[in-house]
Formats: structure tokens, sequence, C-alpha cells
């Protein structure tokens, strides 16, 4: 959420971007520093799946909303990554970081469930349209930078705790690792819905905080 602002702008901004006019402040999303119906729009991005309460989060970001204002969220769903070759050792890695991330009190899944989350958080005007990351290697920069350094790497990451935890072997990890990177390869194909859910427009009717 960006706004005009009379805060210090963030050393270096003005600098690196050549925007001048924009405040950027970090805050709880939970506790956010900004009055009822302060903004005409609001954009989220894989936020969601972090946090236990999405409704109560969705409640807060409505209250700061306009009469008619918009809020775009964008989020992902783990589970319904596909790729060539498929592997099942692959799959159950990724079901690894999915299963760490609901133990620590997010969802993986979110994606999918986004329209029923802004519904129960009391939006009108939901419309939900999937978005797909299709990855080949005619597309090499997505190949390095999101198939290899995005997703494959993330589910890496994650290589130590599951192991120690007894998710899986540790050669049965490896092996899926090893089945994430080689979708990465000439004849290989990664596909993700990045954007597996996206709230285009939501008009608000009243600035009153849902509860």
């Amino acid at each position: 959420m960006c706004r005009k602002h009379r805060s210090p702008k963030p050393e270096g901004l003005s600098t690196r971007t050549g925007i001048n006019n924009v405040t950027v402040r970090q805050a709880d999303i939970f506790h956010l520093p900004f009055p009822a119906a302060s903004f005409d729009h609001v954009f989220l991005c894989f936020v969601l799946e972090h946090l236990a309460r999405p409704v109560e989060a969705l409640k807060a970001l409505k209250y700061i909303l306009k009469p008619g204002g918009t809020i775009t969220v964008i989020e992902g769903d783990h589970g319904s990554a596909y790729f060539y070759p498929d592997s099942d050792f692959a799959h159950q890695a990724v079901r690894c970081q999915v299963a760490r991330q609901a133990r620590a009190g997010g969802n993986a899944l979110i994606g999918r469930a986004l329209y029923p989350l802004l519904r129960e958080a009391g939006f009108s005007g939901v419309h939900v349209s999937p978005r797909m990351v299709y990855v080949d290697s005619s597309k090499p920069d997505l190949v390095e930078g999101f198939t290899k350094n995005t997703f494959a790497a993330m589910i890496e990451g994650i290589r130590k705790p599951s192991v120690e935890s007894g998710m899986m072997s540790e050669a049965d990890f490896d092996k899926g690792i090893a089945d994430l990177y080689r979708t990465a390869e000439a004849d290989g194909v990664f596909c993700y819905p990045f954007l597996r859910q996206v709230l285009l427009t939501i008009p608000r009717p009243s600035s009153r905080r849902s509860k």
C-alpha cells in the first residue's frame, strides 16, 4: 500500500527508482496505522499464505478501503504445481514444504481458497482468475529465474528440517530435488499457478469495519 505522505522517504528510494512522491512504510497488517477509508486500492501479494488468520487480515484491509475502493490479492498454490518428467519424489518434497508451512500457521495451498476467504471477509463483486507460469527451455530466463532459482531452490532450502523431522529420508529428498532440477533441462517442463487466483476488483460499499 502506497500513498503520498509527509513522512521521510527511505534513503535511496528516489535515487534508485526516480520516484519521489511515494512513502514506503512497514506495519503490522492487523494493526495498520491508517484511519478508515484511507485508500482507493490495496495490493496484496504472497502475504495471506503466511498468516494463521487470513480472513481477519482481509477485514483489516477492507476497513482502510474507501467506499467503492478495490483490492488485488495474489497468492500461489504449491499443491497445483506439475512438471515433466513427473516424479513422485519431487511431489513428496513439495508436500514437505506445504506441511511445514501449515505447522507454522500458514497455508501454501491458499490460492484455491481465495474466493471463499474474500467472501467471508465481507467483500462483494469478487472475481477470481487463474494465472499459470509455464516454463520450458524456450524460456531460458524463466528456467533460471523461476524453475531453478525460485521454486526448486525454495524446496531445497527445507532439506535439513524435512529430513531431521522424518518427513522424508535423506536419499528420497535428494532424489526429489534432483528431479525438480531435472525439469529445467532441455526437454523438461515446469508449470505453476503462480497467480492461482487473482482478485481483480472489489467494490466496497461501506467504510465501516467488518466484524
